[in-house]
């Protein structure tokens, strides 16, 4: 809608434009009370049995009766030029403005609705940049080293906790024990890889001889 009241006022305005520059005649200099008097004098001119105030001797002559007559037409058709002009500026403002108020009045609302949206997101699927943090402390707490420690201090640390358990020394325990001994070297790497960034599925590397 907004723009349909731009193109409305631009063309309004180039009629406008059009009128000013291009529709102008001998008589567009002349105000509106010189125009009225013009055509007084035009109208008793072509009729001057109907004016008891101006009486001429001879008749007019078939030339000059016809310039009269173009001046007078000359004369409206500048009185038209006018209207059609103050109306083609009056449209470009009031479309102007419909443009104005159609950008902004919707505009005003929106951030409303997207903070709402925004707000029942997150209270369905939590803050991603809370949520990520929450995970590289847990990863953190794992290896037993801050989130921000040199990867150097999370590789050792990560090469300490899978020696821990070594599926070596896990000889003549439970199944269950050493399948969750399994689980935990696997849940090791991944911490590495989430605080180092790095992406594919984590694998617990084979253990050392």
């Amino acid at each position: 809608m907004r723009w349909l009241f731009l193109m409305l006022a631009l063309g309004c305005g180039a009629a406008a434009g059009y009128l000013g520059l291009f529709e102008k005649n001998s008589f567009s200099g002349y105000s509106g009370e010189q125009l009225d008097m013009l055509e007084q004098e035009l109208a008793e001119e072509l009729a001057p049995a109907a004016s008891p105030s101006r009486k001429r001797p001879l008749p007019l002559r078939d030339d000059a009766h016809h310039r009269l007559q173009d001046a007078q037409q000359r004369l409206q058709a500048e009185r038209q030029r006018r209207q059609f002009f103050a109306l083609a500026l009056g449209g470009m403002g009031l479309f102007t403005l419909a443009a104005f108020f159609a950008r902004s009045g919707p505009s005003r609302f929106r951030p409303r609705a997207s903070t709402a949206e925004e707000a029942r997101l997150l209270a369905a699927v939590g803050n991603p940049a809370v949520l990520q943090e929450g995970a590289r402390q847990k990863a953190a707490s794992l290896l037993g080293v801050s989130p921000d420690a040199p990867p150097a201090v999370i590789e050792a640390a990560l090469q300490a906790q899978l020696q821990q358990r070594d599926p070596s020394r896990m000889t003549g325990l439970a199944q269950a024990l050493q399948d969750q001994a399994l689980q935990q070297r696997e849940d090791l790497v991944r911490a590495r890889d989430l605080l180092l960034n790095k992406p594919g599925p984590a694998q617990a590397p084979p253990p050392q001889e």
